[in-house]
C-alpha cells in the first residue's frame, strides 16, 4: 500500500496472511468485513475486523494485523478533506457495523478484487462515513459476543434464546439492547447474515444453489429464492450470473 493518497479515497478488496508489523500512514483508513475475521492492534488496542465490526485507523496510528484462513475485507483509504466532517469516527480504532453500513457492503458484492473503481470510491466512501457516524459509538462486549456467535453458527438452527444466554441477558433485554445498538431485531440480523453469506458463496463458488442454502441456514433452495427474491429482487442464478458479468 503507497503511503499517499492520489484521489479524495481509495477502494479496494484485500486479503491478509500472518502477521504484519506495525506501520502507520498519513491519511485515514477504515477496514470493513467481507469474509473472515482479521486481528488488529491500534495504538496498543486491540479489536478484530468480523462481521459485526470495521476498524477505524487515524492518520498516524501504529497498527499490525492478521488473519487465517480464506478472508476478504473491504479497504477505504480516505483522504482528509473527506474526512473532515467525520472525525468523531476517530475516537474509537473499533466500530459497530449495522444495516446501513452492511447494504454499502452488499452493493460491493459483483467487484472484482483488486482496487475499486474511483467513481465508485467516490460516491461510496461518504456513505460509508454517515452510515458508521449514526452508528453507536461503542458496541456493548455482551452483544458482540452474540454477533460473534451468530458470525460462526449462522448455518445452524439459532434460536434468540442461545443468543440472548451467550449476552447474559434476559431474551427481553437482549431484543430491546440489540434493537437500539443495531437498528434491528435478532432475527433480521441472523437472516441478513445468512443472505449475506449465500451471496457471497454464489459469487465466489461453483457449488450447486441447493448446497449453498443449506451450508448458509436456509431450508432448501425454495426457501433461499424466496428470501432472494423478497430482499433483492432476483433468484440465486441471477444473482450468480450477474455478479460474474465482465
Amino acid at each position: 500500500m503507497g503511503l499517499h493518497l492520489t484521489a479524495p479515497a481509495e477502494l479496494s478488496f484485500r486479503r491478509y496472511g500472518a502477521d504484519a508489523p506495525p506501520h502507520a500512514h498519513d491519511f485515514d483508513q477504515i477496514v470493513l468485513p467481507r469474509r473472515g475475521v482479521l486481528e488488529m492492534e491500534i495504538d496498543g488496542k486491540g479489536g478484530r475486523v468480523d462481521p459485526g465490526r470495521a476498524a477505524v485507523v487515524a492518520p498516524g496510528s501504529h497498527h499490525a494485523f492478521a488473519a487465517s484462513g480464506d478472508n476478504l475485507f473491504v479497504v477505504a483509504d480516505i483522504g482528509g478533506a473527506l474526512m473532515a466532517p467525520f472525525e468523531r469516527l476517530r475516537e474509537r480504532p473499533f466500530a459497530p457495523v449495522t444495516g446501513a453500513v452492511r447494504g454499502l457492503l452488499d452493493f460491493l458484492a459483483g467487484e472484482v478484487p483488486g482496487r475499486i473503481d474511483d467513481g465508485v470510491a467516490r460516491l461510496w466512501t461518504p456513505l460509508l462515513l454517515r452510515g458508521l457516524s449514526a452508528t453507536p459509538a461503542d458496541l456493548d462486549p455482551r452483544l458482540s459476543r452474540a454477533i460473534d456467535l451468530i458470525g460462526a453458527r449462522y448455518a445452524e438452527p439459532l434460536v434468540v434464546d442461545e443468543m440472548a444466554r451467550e449476552a447474559g441477558m434476559s431474551q427481553s433485554r437482549f431484543f430491546d439492547r440489540f434493537g437500539a445498538a443495531l437498528g434491528q431485531s435478532p432475527h433480521a440480523y441472523l437472516a441478513e447474515t445468512r443472505l449475506r453469506a449465500a451471496q457471497r458463496l454464489l459469487s465466489e463458488t461453483r457449488l450447486s444453489i441447493a448446497e449453498i442454502a443449506v451450508r448458509t441456514g436456509h431450508a432448501d433452495q425454495s426457501a433461499l429464492t424466496r428470501v432472494m427474491k423478497a430482499r433483492l429482487g432476483v433468484t440465486p442464478a441471477a444473482w450468480r450470473r450477474g455478479s460474474r458479468a465482465p
